[in-house]
């Protein structure tokens, strides 16, 4: 596209009309950072009085109580500042006219996002429903008619979205809030990282002509300002989900209105390149806690890029300051690209991805070596636990048409044998005495530990039997839990049924091998002698872990 930006936008109005504009841009920006400066200290003192404090925690940097609705303050200056700028009979009043549907639709979004954020900051919304709220509020600004519908590079290539533009759309403005959130965590570090993509999404909207938007983004740069006077190290008010949502939603949907008119790469490189840091930061994060903690993506931790940094030595000033640098060179490789012909447009895009990837490689604490073998790790306990699910459902089907005990412990001991189990005893209590009912072993016995369970059965509305089983852990302690998990899982919903007759429970009585080996097992859990039962119970089935060549532990 070449340097297409400059003529654009210098033909397009003339300078008295700038001049014009500039004079209406510096009060809203001033007008916002006093209002907000104001405003502060009064939701300060609002929060106090009824609770709404983030206090010290194992997961908190911060060491005395301090309010957390900060938001409010931004919310609240950004809109009573620029909203009666938008009615003017002036320029800026009618490119707000010109606009209206999408900036009201970009508003409304705004203000339903910070209230999901505001309710989160006085009470608590679980991870997913925010993410369900914020994906509906993105769909209400595509709606409006802003999408990503192109994306280029240069002159290289142009691919239209067609159909995939409100995916894609939802996904930016989703992404972007997502990480302005999940960035909050020291004094200042937000709000510092909005201000600077504010300034660069407010510069990309004033280059190419549309002033509603660079009015917009000039106030809540404003207010961004104005807090940060309160939220630098030591903070005396934080954000809170309400602004650090409000802010990424603003940007992120902001970016896309603006980017109508820039070269698509440039439109959404910049804002890319700005909020990078908090960007990149989340898709390490989510990669590292879904496919080698396999925890969930919302699971709270301590491993964010300022939390490292901070591992590494550096005092909170000190990690604020280095990734504000990294996101003033990379915003300014981005402000480069609006100016810049297009042969440099994929060098700098370059560049910013590097330093980039250059500081979250240096910071990762794992090998490539070692993610391979955590990813190998976490692939076969995966392939492990499918295999055991899919034995545990043959099970369960075969169950529900199963009325005789007989059938019901040949399934029992099925499931045993796919699952690596080494033995399986059921007791059961006639009048008062627990006695053994019947016995499995496998055919083979593998290497390795074993897991010992115990298991109280219902029956009659009591506890008339018991099964006692030994897990052959087949290399992973999680497995064996598994395992015995399944067979809980299933004596749950399919309790042993009632016997005709007493003289019935020897016939039960089965061995797999038939070797002097478990002939001496079966004899050890049969014999009977002074002690009580419960103790000829526990130490019987020791003896038979022994003879199988691991005494086990207890689950």
């Amino acid at each position: 596209m070449g340097n297409e930006l400059a003529p654009s936008y210098k033909n397009h109005s003339g300078e008295q009309a700038r001049d014009g504009q500039m004079k209406a841009y510096i009060p809203v920006y001033f007008g916002t950072v006093l209002v907000t400066m104001f405003l502060v200290p009064v939701v300060s003192r609002l929060a106090k009085r009824h609770h709404l404090v983030d206090a010290p925690g194992p997961r908190r940097v911060h060491h005395v109580p301090t309010p957390r609705v900060g938001g409010i303050a931004l919310a609240v200056s950004t809109l009573t500042v620029v909203l009666p700028v938008f009615f003017l009979d002036n320029s800026i009043g009618r490119s707000f006219r010109e606009e209206q549907t999408q900036i009201l639709a970009l508003l409304a979004a705004a203000g339903f996002v910070f209230a999901v954020g505001l309710i989160d900051d006085l009470g608590s919304v679980r991870g997913r429903t925010k993410l369900l709220c914020l994906v509906v509020a993105s769909l209400a600004v595509c709606a409006s008619g802003a999408t990503l519908h192109s994306f280029s590079l240069g002159t290289w290539f142009a691919i239209e979205t067609g159909w995939a533009a409100w995916p894609l759309t939802v996904f930016w403005i989703t992404m972007v809030t997502v990480c302005m959130n999940l960035i909050d965590g020291l004094d200042g570090l937000a709000a510092g990282i909005a201000a600077i993509a504010c300034g660069a999404v407010a510069l990309m909207a004033y280059l190419t002509d549309q002033i509603a938007m660079a009015v917009l983004l000039l106030g809540l740069l404003g207010s961004v300002t104005g807090f940060l006077f309160f939220n630098s190290y030591p903070a005396k008010v934080f954000m809170g989900d309400s602004g650090s949502l409000f802010l990424g939603f603003l940007i992120g949907a902001g970016s896309v209105i603006c980017q109508r008119r820039a070269p698509t790469t440039v439109g959404l490189a910049l804002p890319f390149l700005a909020l990078g840091v908090p960007i990149f930061d989340a898709v390490f994060v989510v990669v590292r806690r879904r496919l080698l903690e396999r925890r969930s993506a919302f699971a709270p931790d301590r491993k964010h890029v300022h939390h490292q940094l901070l591992d590494l030595g550096l005092s909170q000033r000190a990690v604020v300051i280095v990734v504000y640098a990294i996101t003033a060179i990379n915003t300014s490789l981005g402000v480069f690209m609006l100016t810049t012909e297009s042969a440099w447009t994929a060098g700098l895009l370059a560049g910013g991805l590097l330093l980039l990837l250059s500081l979250f490689a240096g910071l990762s604490r794992h090998s490539l070596y070692g993610i391979r073998m955590t990813l190998n790790h976490n692939w076969e306990i995966a392939r492990e636990a499918r295999r055991e699910q899919r034995s545990f459902e043959s099970a369960e089907a075969k169950m529900h048409d199963t009325e005789s005990f007989d059938t019901w412990w040949e399934t029992v001991c099925d499931m045993g044998s796919q699952m690596h189990f080494q033995s399986i005893e059921l007791w059961h209590c006639r009048n008062g005495q627990l006695a053994s009912a019947c016995v499995w072993y496998s055919p083979v016995v593998p290497a390795g530990r074993t897991v010992q369970v115990s298991l109280p059965l219902r029956g009659s509305g009591v506890a008339e039997w018991e099964m006692k089983a030994l897990i052959g852990v087949n290399g992973y302690l999680e497995l064996g839990g598994r395992q015995a998990m399944l067979l809980a899982r299933l004596l749950d919903e399919f309790p042993p049924p009632e016997q005709k007759e007493e003289g019935e429970v020897s016939a039960h009585v089965q061995t797999r091998r038939a070797d002097p080996l478990r002939r001496k097992d079966k004899e050890v859990f049969s014999h009977d002698d002074d002690r009580s039962v419960r103790s000829k119970k526990s130490n019987s089935y020791s003896q038979a872990a022994e003879h199988l060549g691991n005494p086990g532990s207890t689950l």
